[in-house]
């Protein structure tokens, strides 16, 4: 591995970009991480906009709040001015109140799509402030959902980022530092200005010596946060977490319990991970031991939200640690997570907003997507419309697309011990005699297809036949003719449905097939016709070539006549007075 796979040892003069939006938590957040980028981009023609999340005003007491409020605004409208871009926007939400969520989340996808922006520069989730790493959170999410003709440029302010874009702005220094002494009433707290002058010059470090000073940037693409929606902010998290460093804040929701049954896997990491960049604030994470003596040590916080290692000092199957999950977790809402599985961030927010909003469901759902194991997709997604009579054939919700009352185990739903497969889709029998399932037409999860349940798209089908029966050996003496009933006229319906799909297709072969026969057909005789002229064409060329030969013939022997050569004096001489050509 050579230096320049770990920083750049070349710089750029700009991000290319045809609408520019920055997403700064506080007035001169925008000057201080990227200034110079955003002054090369208004002198290019590119439109900037810029968005001051908070007003900035907390270090002022109550009464003098809104002097400092006005006196920041106006210095961030002079920076502009000096860097030649249009005042900033300003949200003025409270400073050190910026929340990670839905809310957040859902104002900068409005900002971005407003503004056709195909760059956005936000902070660095690296960054201290919570103001900072909040915005920086709510941006990367934002991205992701939006999903195509995004880039995202995380700068830097209070805390070095690990760049792969150093833009050179060493004939804009000048301009920065007028931009930056704009900001009075900070630079008398500390010299921001020096300090940040010192960053960008540091910067040119790996640089060539003729670049003096840049900015640095970590741009990553829209597809590559929806490929891995880890990938920009799991280390950071991680660093927290070892410190129990929060990264969001909770408000007074019904507390979700997120219960993870961990045997201790490296994939532990990435489904915590996960969690942490859940939207909604009011989480706590359950990890049972089920691996026994071993399990490693973990944080006591995931992100902002509490976690807790339940231990038994011994190993525990699946279905028996689900249930220590059920007795441990305080949680209004539940929800299990495998440790080789991810959510999307907006998952738990999504059910329980459907859950609040419909009032009488005990459990809502959504969609999973399969993925291989290697991180490849698997193209198949598990997203399909609740029905009880569809649950009591198959299980059709993994067990992290699903959040339940707490008031499903207070009714005596549990997870059978007996069970050492499947024991989620005994479970969703259990709590559909009580409630019909919502379902939310989002994917919200991953599911890391073939886990060590042995039960994912390749599953032995000899093993998968016998854990079902074991689930209809249990069921067939619960289910009553009704249910049975209803079973079977799903059954009777689908294979309709798949009938009339089949005779669809039938059809749509068969006139294919007419179809293609009529265009052979006309494709046949233009063949034929095209042919004909292009005889026509070879005979008609073939007599003007006689023809023509013939004509040669015939000049040649005028030339060669004895006629000919008597007059050519004469020709010669009416040529020369202007008679006529010899």
């Amino acid at each position: 591995m050579t230096e320049q796979q770990l920083i750049p040892y070349q710089a750029v003069r700009e991000i290319p970009a045809r609408s520019v939006l920055v997403l700064a938590p506080h007035p001169d957040d925008e000057v201080f991480g990227c200034g110079g980028t955003l002054a090369r981009h208004a002198a290019a023609g590119i439109p900037v906009h810029v968005v001051v999340a908070t007003d900035g005003g907390f270090c002022a007491e109550a009464a003098d709040r809104s002097t400092l409020v006005a006196t920041r605004e106006a210095e961030s409208r002079a920076a502009a001015a000096v860097l030649g871009v249009p005042a900033p926007e300003f949200w003025r939400i409270p400073d050190r109140t910026l929340r990670y969520g839905e809310a957040l989340v859902d104002r900068v996808v409005a900002a971005i799509r407003a503004r056709d922006a195909d760059l956005v520069f936000a902070p660095s989730p690296c960054e201290a402030h919570p103001d900072h790493s909040a915005l920086a959170m709510a941006a990367i999410e934002a991205v992701r959902r939006i999903g195509v003709g995004v880039r995202l440029a995380l700068y830097e302010i209070g805390v070095p980022l690990r760049p792969n874009t150093l833009v050179d702005i060493g004939d804009l220094l000048e301009k920065k530092h007028a931009a930056m002494h704009c900001f009075a009433s900070q630079l008398t707290r500390q010299r921001y200005d020096e300090q940040i002058e010192a960053l960008n010059r540091f910067r040119a470090y790996t640089l060539p010596p003729e670049v003096v000073a840049a900015e640095a940037f970590e741009v990553v693409g829209a597809a590559d946060i929806v490929r891995d929606h880890l990938s920009v902010f799991a280390s950071e998290h991680r660093r927290r977490a070892v410190r129990g460093v929060a990264t969001v804040g909770a408000v007074d929701l019904p507390l979700v319990s997120i219960v993870i049954r961990s045997m201790d896997r490296p994939t532990l990491a990435d489904a915590l991970d996960s969690v942490a960049l859940q939207t909604y604030p009011h989480i706590e994470v359950v990890v049972v031991n089920a691996r026994g003596d071993g399990h490693g040590a973990l944080a006591p916080a995931c992100g902002d939200y509490p976690l807790r290692l339940v231990d038994r000092n011994a190993p525990l199957p699946r279905s028996r640690a689900a249930n220590v999950g059920l007795v441990e977790a305080r949680g209004d809402y539940l929800m299990f997570l495998d440790d080789d599985d991810l959510l999307l961030p907006p998952h738990v927010a999504a059910l329980v907003e459907a859950l609040r909003r419909d009032g009488k469901a005990l459990a809502a759902y959504g969609g999973i997507r399969l993925v291989h194991r290697d991180g490849g997709d698997a193209a198949v997604a598990m997203n399909e419309d609740f029905d009880r009579s569809k649950l009591m054939q198959g299980n059709f919700m993994p067990i992290h697309a699903v959040l339940f009352s707490a008031e499903l185990p207070r009714r005596g739903c549990r997870f059978d011990e007996s069970l050492d497969h499947y024991e989620d889709w005994d479970f969703w029998l259990q709590a559909a005699r009580h409630t019909d399932f919502l379902h939310v037409d989002n994917i919200g999860g991953l599911y890391r297809a073939l886990g060590e349940s042995q039960v994912g798209l390749r599953a032995d089908r000899d093993q998968v036949r016998r854990r079902r029966q074991a689930i209809f050996d249990k069921w067939r003496h619960l289910w009553t003719g009704e249910d049975i009933e209803g079973m079977l006229a799903f059954s009777a319906a689908r294979i309709e449905a798949l009938a009339e799909a089949h005779r669809r297709v039938q059809i749509l072969q068969e006139t294919t097939a007419s179809e293609l026969a009529g265009v052979h057909a006309t494709l046949d005789a233009t063949v034929a016709d095209s042919r004909h002229q292009i005889d026509g064409l070879r005979a008609h060329c073939a007599a003007v070539e006689n023809e023509l030969a013939g004509a040669r013939r015939e000049l040649d022997a005028t030339y060669r006549s004895l006629s000919w050569r008597i007059t050519r004096p004469l020709r010669w001489l009416k040529a020369r007075l202007g008679g006529g050509n010899g």
